[in-house]
């Protein structure tokens, strides 16, 4: 009787580990699909990158060692310091949590078709393929209500990604979805010029009425051979070294006019620098630099102008 009762029991003991080893080896009850990476790309490789959102689809393709934006038929200078720090954050992306393992959960994560897009490639082959999609606003776990000035525990951003066809949603910095959000222009070149002052050695200007040369001798600074005045040529030099823009016109808005007025910078080697000024309208103008190709900068109300175009007396010493 003993006997039987232990064979059976042994039967029914086998029976229960083969099903829990069935349920082990067979279900993934796990985060089994958690990576120490939300995506694996050899940024050293990358010589495009293709964005494709409902604001806008654009490449930014590297030839030669520089970096252009192109859509279309339109080519221009990028941002290469812009592009640099976006390589920089996908080597490697690290996730903050695993958000979801189902392609069921995308659409509430903004992860569908309105996701971001963006393709990373190698010549023509396709690296791989980062979406991003919502971004939110955390809050603090564990606010401090002894004291509700502490600005310990502020709260963060965050944001959801996925790569590839990976079904996998991360929980990422929400930061890294406006480091490649924008459109085309977001990452076209601004600068209209971009140097030290110390290289310069000669700035001609030309206003379209009057032209003259501001000119460094032996470290001093002359206007029409005569001393210039120190604390305003220090000054004008100042504004234009690191001059930008932020918006843009197309070419068309130029064609066929002429310059009002230019800026030559001679900074000795690599050479100069010049800048074209045409006229928009009445209080509008285009800017064009040798610096900054395929990149017209629109400059409202003058401003830009202004600090580049200055009439003989502001240099005269007083």
């Amino acid at each position: 009787m003993f006997s039987k009762l232990n064979t059976k029991t042994l039967l029914v003991v086998l029976v229960v580990l083969l099903a829990l080893f069935a349920v082990i080896e067979y279900t993934d009850t796990s985060d089994s699909s958690y990576s120490d990476e939300v995506i694996k790309v050899d940024t050293s490789a990358v010589n495009k990158i293709e964005f494709k959102s409902n604001k806008d689809t654009f490449n930014l393709i590297k030839e030669n060692n520089r970096w252009f934006v192109n859509s279309g038929k339109n080519k221009s200078d990028a941002d290469e310091a812009k592009i640099k720090a976006l390589l920089s954050r996908m080597s490697p992306l690290k996730p903050l949590r695993l958000a979801a393992n189902s392609k069921d959960q995308w659409k509430k994560f903004g992860l569908d078709d309105k996701a971001m897009q963006v393709n990373f490639y190698d010549g023509n082959k396709l690296l791989n393929t980062l979406y991003l999609g919502k971004v939110d606003y955390q809050a603090p776990q564990n606010t401090d209500r002894q004291n509700p000035y502490s600005r310990g525990n502020q709260g963060i951003m965050i944001g959801y990604a996925r790569a590839g066809n990976s079904n996998t949603v991360y929980v990422v910095d929400g930061y890294l979805k406006l480091s490649y959000a924008g459109d085309k222009n977001s990452f076209r070149k601004k600068s209209l010029i971009d140097t030290k002052r110390n290289l310069i050695n000669n700035v001609a200007i030309n206003s379209g009425n009057a032209s003259f040369s501001l000119t460094k001798k032996e470290n001093r600074w002359l206007v029409k051979n005569q001393p210039a005045d120190s604390a305003n040529t220090a000054k004008y030099l100042n504004n234009i070294v690191r001059l930008r823009g932020y918006e843009f016109v197309d070419s068309d808005v130029i064609k066929g006019k002429s310059p009002i007025g230019s800026v030559t910078i001679n900074k000795g080697e690599p050479g100069e620098i010049k800048i074209d000024a045409y006229p928009v309208d009445s209080v509008n103008f285009a800017l064009v630099s040798s610096q900054n190709n395929g990149n017209i900068i629109k400059d409202k109300n003058h401003k830009l102008l202004d600090r580049l175009i200055k009439e003989s007396d502001y240099f005269v010493k007083k």
